[in-house]
C-alpha cells in the first residue's frame, strides 16, 4: 500500500486528529514515551499512513494514551484497529465469486459480501438427507470474533442451483443469535443477517446455530451434492452429511477448491450411512461432498 491509496480506517482517523490538534509525529513520540509507551517514530509514521496498524502488546497499550494526545473520545482509535482474529484470517471475499454456478437475476447494486465487522473462525454443516433423496434440513454452526466494539450480527449467504431457487428455503435461528433482513438478492441466492442476542465488544466470540429446512409448498427436487463455502480464511471447516438408510447413494466424493486450486477424490460409504470431512486452515473457497444415486 502506498501513502497515496486508501490509508484505512485507523490512519485516516488519527491523520484528521493530528491535522485538528496540529500535533507532530515527534510531539506524539515525545509525549507518548514521557507516558511510558515509547513508540519509534518509524512505527508512528506507519500508523498514519496506513503501511502498518498497532500489532503488537507495547502498541495496543500506547493507543489509549494516544487518544488523549490527539484529543479524541476514549476508544475512538482502539476501535479501528483489527483484532488478532481480523489480522489473521484476512479478507472475506465475495460469495458470488467463490460459488461454481452462476448468480441468475442478481438485484442492482447487490455486492454479496459480507461484514468485515467479525472474523468467521470456524463453520460446521450437518445435513440430512431424505429417503426421498432431498434435503430435509440443515444445521450450520458459526464462531465469530468482534474486530470492533458493538457489532451486533453478520451477514450470511446461501445459494442453490436448482431450479426452485432460493426461495424454496427457510432459515431459523436455533442457538446465539435470531434471524433478520431475510431477503433474495439474486433467484437462486439468499441472504439474512444473523444478529446476537447483544452487541459484542472487540476481540469478543460468538457461537450461532442456525436451521435450514425445505419451504412446506417447494417443489421436490433430487440433490446430489452439498458444498460450503468459506469467504474468509477459517480455522476450521466441517462437513456431515447423513443419508437415510433407505436411500444409500452408490459412490461418494469429497472436493475443495481453494485459490484457483481443486481436488477431488472418492470415499468409502460402505456400511455406513453418513460422509464427513473437516479441513483446517481452509479459505477462501468451498469444501463440498457429493454423490450418485
Amino acid at each position: 500500500m502506498s501513502a497515496t491509496s486508501d490509508p484505512g480506517p485507523f490512519a485516516s482517523a488519527m491523520r484528521a486528529a493530528m491535522a485538528a490538534s496540529g500535533v507532530r509525529l515527534t510531539d506524539l513520540r515525545d509525549r507518548l514515551a514521557a507516558k511510558g509507551h515509547p513508540i519509534s517514530l518509524t512505527a508512528l509514521s506507519y500508523w498514519r499512513s496506513g503501511l502498518r496498524l498497532p500489532e503488537r502488546r507495547a502498541s495496543l497499550e500506547a493507543i489509549p494514551v494516544l487518544e488523549t494526545l490527539l484529543q479524541l473520545e476514549p476508544g475512538a482509535l482502539a476501535r479501528l484497529v483489527p483484532g488478532p482474529a481480523a489480522r489473521r484470517l484476512g479478507h472475506v471475499e465475495r460469495f458470488d465469486v467463490l460459488i461454481d454456478y452462476p448468480v441468475r437475476d442478481p438485484a442492482e447494486g447487490e455486492a454479496f459480501q459480507g461484514e468485515n465487522d467479525v472474523s468467521r473462525v470456524s463453520t460446521q454443516v450437518a445435513l440430512q438427507v431424505g429417503a426421498d433423496r432431498v434435503i430435509e434440513h440443515t444445521r450450520m454452526r458459526r464462531l465469530v470474533v468482534a474486530n470492533r466494539d458493538g457489532v451486533e450480527g453478520f451477514t450470511v449467504f446461501m445459494g442453490t442451483d436448482a431450479d426452485a431457487g432460493s426461495g424454496a428455503y427457510r432459515f431459523r435461528a436455533i442457538a446465539g443469535c435470531s434471524v433478520h433482513e431475510d431477503y433474495r438478492p439474486a433467484l437462486n441466492v439468499r441472504s439474512v443477517q444473523l444478529r446476537f442476542p447483544r452487541p459484542l465488544m472487540l476481540g469478543e466470540s460468538a457461537l450461532t446455530e442456525v436451521e435450514v429446512t425445505r419451504a412446506e409448498d417447494a417443489d421436490v427436487e433430487i440433490v446430489t451434492d452439498y458444498e460450503v463455502i468459506a469467504e474468509q480464511r477459517v480455522e476450521e471447516i466441517l462437513i456431515w452429511v447423513n443419508f437415510s438408510p433407505d436411500a444409500l447413494p452408490s459412490r461418494c466424493w469429497v472436493y475443495f477448491e481453494e485459490g484457483g486450486l481443486k481436488h477431488e477424490w472418492p470415499v468409502d460409504i460402505a456400511g455406513a450411512p453418513s460422509v464427513h470431512y473437516r479441513q483446517r486452515d481452509f479459505g477462501p473457497g468451498g469444501l463440498g461432498v457429493r454423490w450418485e444415486w
